[in-house]
C-alpha cells in the first residue's frame, strides 16, 4: 500500500536514525524534521497501521521488515538522485540534496535506472563529462537575464555580477551588489548608455557594464 510524501519523509527519518542508533525515539524524529511532537506521533500511528513501523506510545520506534525495505529504497533513490545532480549536472551539494528531496517522491524506477546509467557513463568517460558541463555552463550564461536586455521604468534585483575582475570591482564600487534593487530609469536610443538608480543615486552605465549584471524583475 502506498503512503503519502509526508509519511515517506517520516519513514526515511526513522531509517536514518535506526542506522545510527539501532532504534529511534519520537524526539529524534522531531529534531531531524523540525516538526511538532504531535505531528510525529500522528505520523507514526499511520506508519504503524500500514505495517511499516513498530510503535506504541512512550516506546522506542523500530522499522518492520516491510518498513526497512521501503525506507532503504527511498534512501537509495535519494542518494542516486543527489549523485546525479552533483556529479553530472554539477549542482552544489546542499542544493542537490534539497532538489533530490523534492524529486524523489515523483521518480519512477525506469527513470531512476536511466539516471543511474547516465551517472555511471560519465564516471567512466570524464572527458565527455567535462565537455557536457562546459556546454551547460555556456548555455546558462547565454540564458541569464541581464540588465542590458531589460525595459526602462521597472525595478530589478541584482542576482549576480559577472565579468572580468576589473569590471566587477567597478560595478561593486558603484553599489551594484547581489541583492540590491536597481531602478532602470532610461535607455539611450542605441542602447548605450543606460541610466539606473541604485540606493538613491543616479548612475550611467555602458552597455558592456549592464550586460555583466544578472537581474530578476520584482
Amino acid at each position: 500500500m502506498g503512503i503519502s510524501e509526508s509519511l515517506e519523509d517520516y519513514l526515511k527519518s526513522v531509517y536514518q536514525i535506526q542506522i545510527e542508533k539501532d532504534f529511534a525515539r519520537v524526539k529524534d524524529v522531531v529534531e531531524i524534521l523540525g516538526v511538532k511532537t504531535s505531528s510525529v506521533i500522528s505520523a507514526l500511528k499511520k506508519l504503524s497501521e500500514n505495517g511499516l513501523v513498530d510503535y506504541e506510545k512512550y516506546s522506542y520506534i523500530k522499522l518492520t521488515q516491510a518498513g526497512l525495505v521501503q525506507a532503504s529504497l527511498l534512501f537509495e533513490k535519494h542518494n542516486s538522485l543527489k549523485t546525479f545532480l552533483e556529479e553530472v549536472l554539477y549542482i552544489e551539494s546542499r542544493k542537490a540534496d534539497e532538489l533530490a528531496h523534492g524529486l524523489e517522491h515523483h521518480l519512477n524506477q525506469e527513470l531512476l535506472t536511466k539516471m543511474e546509467a547516465v551517472t555511471r557513463f560519465f564516471a567512466e568517460n570524464p572527458d565527455l563529462l567535462k565537455e557536457m558541463q562546459g556546454y551547460i555552463g555556456e548555455h546558462e550564461r547565454e540564458s541569464q537575464v541581464t540588465l542590458d536586455r531589460q525595459k526602462s521604468g521597472k525595478i530589478y534585483r541584482v542576482e549576480a555580477v559577472r565579468g572580468d575582475p576589473e569590471l566587477k570591482r567597478r560595478l561593486l564600487s558603484m553599489g551594484v551588489l547581489p541583492g540590491t534593487d536597481i531602478s532602470l530609469e532610461a535607455i539611450a536610443p542605441l542602447g548605450d548608455p543606460i541610466e539606473i538608480k541604485v540606493r538613491g543615486y543616479r548612475l550611467s552605465l555602458r552597455k558592456e557594464e549592464a550586460k555583466a549584471i544578472v537581474v530578476e524583475q520584482i
